[in-house]
């Protein structure tokens, strides 16, 4: 890779180990695509380890000092309402209420709505992933200051259930009295319902909320439907490709939830972030992921973005080249081992932290590259058609408690 030797000495930025304390204007070439962009896409390629957070504190505060508030990630509904209470009110009692990461206070008693099947977990690593979750939403409310940063998750709420207390909460916040009392009624849970029983139920319930209402309660109540709807889908399947149907319903649910996002906000203006395939600018130009997001039958949420609806986007990725993550099947390696053709390798030979901008040598960049990420799984892509950035790393470790 002579080629991709030369751009690195000539036109990379090599990065501070410690990479959430990188000078975020070495972003600044970015400016001028940020102008008139409608989203921002954050996208990592593996979510299991502790560099990811520095990863988002270094776009983040580069970002927030753009003017960018309004953040979404791939995480439930119900953890994003708890997570943006924390940053509206400061009031750290949130993290201990996370459905995904270990809040098992809204699950039902009469039926077990953990996964099953193939993406059955003996051990998810909940308390490492609150610990570095918490990390970045300390330093977005810190950073954001009195003009504030809301965040929204759009994802599956993978352990569903959250919304019905959120629900709660917000008819309580806003004094609607007997006005909710039909609400309240339908939304009591009938013993023995099946997953796609209660999803239908929410469904009817969701005919009473009345305009006047907040947004966020006709908006917790699709997001819970939905997310029966996915676990009833994929939960029980006994192989991937089993699971492809559910992923392109949770692809088209997380298009649903941006877009309620944007709604309830009243800004266009996203920064968006999880894995860096389902943030892709162009699915067709993405060879051997595998299923990957939406199942190989449904675009991914960036794809449709793009492709679809035209939206303006500017792309960050972060890449590694070696290390060890804490992913929970284990089935699959949380060893990073990657072909010696892979750009994370020719990358990985430099031996530093490095920050580049494909567009800076387009006959480079416009070839196809094979790519590593999570499972040790390798993709082929155009990096000039998918990334505005990339930063890349050498190293990862597993996520950490402190």
């Amino acid at each position: 890779m002579k080629d991709l030797e030369r751009f690195v000495e000539s036109h990379a930025i090599r990065l501070p180990e410690a990479l959430a304390g990188a000078d975020p204007d070495l972003l600044k070439p970015l400016d001028t695509r940020l102008a008139d962009a409608d989203v921002v896409s954050l996208g990592e390629f593996n979510h299991f380890n502790h560099e990811k957070s520095d990863f988002r504190l270094f776009c983040g505060k580069y970002l927030l000092s753009r003017g960018w508030r309004a953040f979404a990630e791939e995480l439930g509904w119900s953890d994003g309402w708890r997570i943006d209470r924390f940053l509206r009110t400061g009031d750290e009692g949130e993290f201990e209420r996370l459905p995904s990461f270990g809040y098992e206070a809204h699950l039902r008693a009469d039926r077990d709505d953990r996964p099953g099947g193939i993406l059955k977990v003996d051990s998810y690593p909940s308390a490492e992933f609150v610990a570095e979750q918490r990390r970045f939403y300390f330093a977005l409310r810190e950073r954001a200051g009195g003009e504030g940063a809301r965040l929204f998750g759009i994802d599956i709420d993978g352990l569903p259930g959250g919304s019905y207390e959120d629900i709660a909460q917000q008819i309580a916040e806003c004094g609607m009295g007997k006005e909710a009392a039909a609400l309240r009624a339908a939304l009591a849970r009938v013993k023995g319902e099946t997953a796609v029983e209660e999803a239908a139920r929410l469904r009817r319930a969701r005919a009473l909320v009345r305009s006047h209402w907040p947004p966020e309660i006709a908006a917790a109540l699709d997001a819970l439907s939905e997310s029966l709807e996915y676990i009833a889908l994929t939960y029980t399947a006994q192989s991937y490709d089993a699971v492809r149907p559910g992923m392109a319903f949770r692809e088209r649910a997380m298009r649903r939830r941006l877009k309620e996002a944007r709604r309830i906000l009243g800004t266009h203006r996203f920064v968006v972030m999880g894995h860096a395939l389902h943030l892709a600018k162009n699915d067709r130009d993405i060879r051997g992921s595998g299923i990957g997001p939406g199942g190989g039958l449904e675009p991914s949420l960036g794809h449709s973005l793009v492709q679809r609806d035209g939206e303006k986007v500017v792309s960050i990725w972060l890449l590694y080249g070696s290390g060890e993550d804490c992913q929970p099947l284990k089935s699959l390696p949380r060893t990073a081992n990657f072909p010696a053709d892979t750009l994370n390798a020719g990358l990985g030979a430099f031996g530093s932290a490095l920050l580049f901008f494909p567009s800076d040598a387009l006959e480079l960049f416009e070839r196809p590259f094979r790519i590593g990420q999570i499972y040790n799984s390798v993709f082929e892509t155009t990096l000039a058609n998918q990334a505005d950035a990339v930063v890349f790393l050498p190293q990862i470790s597993p996520l950490r408690t402190a």
